[in-house]
């Protein structure tokens, strides 16, 4: 509970009380001496050889011996009482404040500031009178269950009485957040530049908030105005079957990765979940040329590696009768191998993870583009069936069957150091396809196929509440035909 100056006044018991408290006792033995001088004044006056001299004499020497007994009993007593009362208190506060922390840890709550990408426990919060900064707006020497700021206004000082709802600032980059001790999934999406990572993000921001939601009975909000300006652009992108490339910005105090970010809220999510799904420029990723570390990285909850198929010489010689202008014009060209091993030496420097902890990390693997050339009969309902011997019971074993068909597509293909660096690397890992467009790039509204699962297994595992409330699909925890 180390608590660094602030802007604030101390609580009556973490200063001001131990002041009065010897101010009290300095008062009594004031009171004592006093008395005492009195009668050794009217001793003096009269001395011994009258009847007065020598009462006064002992009253005199009493108030001394006897009052300092007293005066010595009571601040004993008194010294004991406040010292109980002020251990009452510092035990409510060290309740409170462990309280207030595990709920903090056990939910896990942090701030992912979406400029810096710094994670933090508890972010700056603002005064909402004077603007003054509170870097450690918790339980403490400055106040127990509220805090005084130096201008009079009270701030709440844990999560439970509302100080969430406060303003508050990356404690990284200063920027504001809007996190609200909410619990946050972070996703990112990483691949090559063209490899269809914004139409993903696309096609799952929509149907999950339009579709997703509503049937779940959740509501959802945008993170700040920008957000819902973006989640605007996504409707009008899913609507014209287009995506916008995700520029990489000039200006170094411009984030080179864009979370887009919502609120997900629900009887059964308390607090609510603050969904970031980051999406990052492919030629910034690939050649590691950034304005700020992708610290995401470090504290995400899983990882989409979304793969464009006919970025592989052999598929694109397969296919590439059956593409159209604007399908060839859209290939990432980026090498696969290349981009996860940059990935992997990026995720390691940045998260200081041994290569055991790195294992824990989810990764959802995705061949996309499905819908172009004659692809999409690669992972058709016959092939399906040769690898379950039968039509799919239910969509687990389905999945499966996706997940063994799109190994056996990757090493058909010359893709086995791959597979096996994905195996080695990610102890919890999945492959699926997806065609996020559904189409041709701008020829009509997208009809997405294959979106969904993918962030659905990743949401399971990333946080057990929402596991148990969106569960479309039930997912085996090893595939069976691997």
């Amino acid at each position: 509970m180390a608590q660094s100056t602030q802007p604030a006044k101390k609580g009556y018991f973490f200063g001001q009380g131990y002041k009065d408290m010897l101010e009290a006792i300095k008062n009594l033995w004031k009171m004592n001496a006093i008395t005492a001088q009195e009668y050794s004044d009217k001793y003096q006056d009269k001395g011994l050889m009258s009847i007065k001299g020598v009462v006064w004499f002992i009253c005199a020497l009493s108030v001394v011996i006897f009052g300092t007994a007293f005066f010595i009993a009571i601040s004993a007593v008194f010294v004991v009482l406040l010292f109980v009362l002020f251990a009452i208190v510092y035990i409510f506060l060290a309740l409170v404040w462990l309280l207030d922390r595990t709920y903090l840890l056990r939910n896990k709550i942090f701030v992912a500031c979406i400029d810096c990408k710094e994670k933090s426990l508890i972010p700056i919060y603002i005064c909402g009178k004077c603007g003054a900064k509170h870097d450690n707006l918790t339980p403490g020497v400055y106040g127990v269950l509220k805090r005084r700021c130096l201008c009079g206004n009270k701030l709440p000082t844990s999560s439970l009485n509302g100080r969430g709802n406060l303003k508050a600032i990356c404690p990284g980059c200063t920027r504001e957040v809007f996190d609200r001790e909410s619990v946050p999934i972070c996703i990112p999406v990483v691949g090559g530049r063209s490899v269809g990572k914004t139409a993903f993000i696309t096609a799952f921001s929509k149907i999950f908030i339009d579709d997703v939601a509503p049937s779940k009975r959740w509501t959802t909000s945008f993170y700040n105005p920008q957000k819902a300006q973006i989640f605007n652009e996504i409707k009008a992108d899913f609507d014209k079957g287009s995506t916008r490339m995700t520029e990489r910005t000039q200006d170094i105090n411009q984030t080179t990765s864009v979370s887009f970010s919502f609120f997900v809220k629900s009887d059964y999510f308390k607090p609510d979940r603050l969904v970031h799904v980051y999406d990052i420029a492919g030629e910034v990723f690939t050649d590691g040329d950034e304005n700020e570390i992708q610290k995401q990285y470090e504290y995400c909850q899983g990882i989409v590696f979304l793969i464009d198929p006919f970025s592989i010489p052999t598929v694109r010689h397969r296919y590439d009768w059956g593409l159209t202008p604007a399908d060839r014009a859209g290939i990432g060209m980026a090498d696969i191998n290349g981009i996860i091993d940059t990935f992997l030496n990026k995720l390691r420097v940045v998260t200081g993870l041994s290569d055991s902890e790195m294992m824990k990390v989810p990764l959802a693997v995705i061949i996309g583009k499905t819908d172009s050339s004659n692809l999409a009969a690669e992972f058709s309902a016959k092939k399906v069936e040769a690898v379950v011997g039968g039509p799919p019971q239910n969509k687990m074993v389905y999945l499966d069957a996706i997940d063994a068909l799109c190994r056996n597509f990757l090493q058909e293909h010359g893709m086995e150091s791959f597979l096996q660096l994905i195996d080695m690397k990610f102890s919890a890992n999945r492959f699926f396809k997806c065609s996020a467009i559904g189409h041709t790039r701008d020829e009509g509204v997208y009809k997405p196929q294959g979106v969904m699962e993918p962030m659905e297994w990743l949401f399971q595992q990333a946080d057990p509440v929402m596991r148990r409330y969106w569960n479309n699909t039930e997912f085996s925890r090893t595939p069976m035909f691997r």
